[in-house]
């Protein structure tokens, strides 16, 4: 997708998305994730629509999302099946257009509650806004994490490089 994006075709370089970045170093054993440490409240995924669709990384992501948390429940439909949340190609800064776009996706709204989850993970920062507009909208008793943070919140790190105490 990116080489279409950036105008090639072909990248002098190999480009992926983060999430499917970070699935390689899980794999690999070189990011390890802390049990001590993995999400404990009901989480979902939001599937974005152009890297599901076009490069097929779904089951990466949901191996990521089952190795930091504990309770993963899938929407349905998902994968490439899954709703959008109304924010890819743009539309995400447009902000005239929040709560028509909010409004338009009561069914979203509907398919993240129908999980019981507390916590969205999303892989893309268009879906983030999205699913955040929606939830703002609906007042959903839920909250947004990027990857990032899922990583971040869950990995474990070395007492060597913990930070000194003092």
């Amino acid at each position: 997708m990116a080489p279409i994006m950036l105008g090639y075709k072909e990248t002098p370089f190999e480009a992926m998305h983060p999430g499917e970045f970070y699935y390689e170093l899980l794999v690999s054993g070189r990011l390890k994730i802390d049990p001590a440490k993995r999400i404990k409240e009901p989480v979902t995924l939001q599937d974005p629509c152009n890297i599901i669709r076009r490069a097929g990384a779904a089951e990466k992501f949901r191996y990521i999302v089952e190795q930091c948390c504990e309770d993963f429940r899938e929407m349905y439909p998902n994968r490439e099946h899954n709703f959008c949340c109304n924010a890819g190609g743009g539309l995400a800064v447009l902000a005239q257009w929040i709560s028509h776009k909010a409004r338009g996706n009561r069914v979203k709204a509907e398919q993240i509650m129908a999980t019981g989850a507390k916590i969205v993970i999303t892989p893309c920062h268009n879906c983030n806004v999205g699913i955040k507009d929606i939830i703002n909208y609906y007042k959903l008793p839920v909250k947004t994490m990027f990857f990032d943070e899922l990583i971040v919140n869950t990995m474990y790190i070395p007492e060597e490089m913990l930070p000194e105490e003092g």
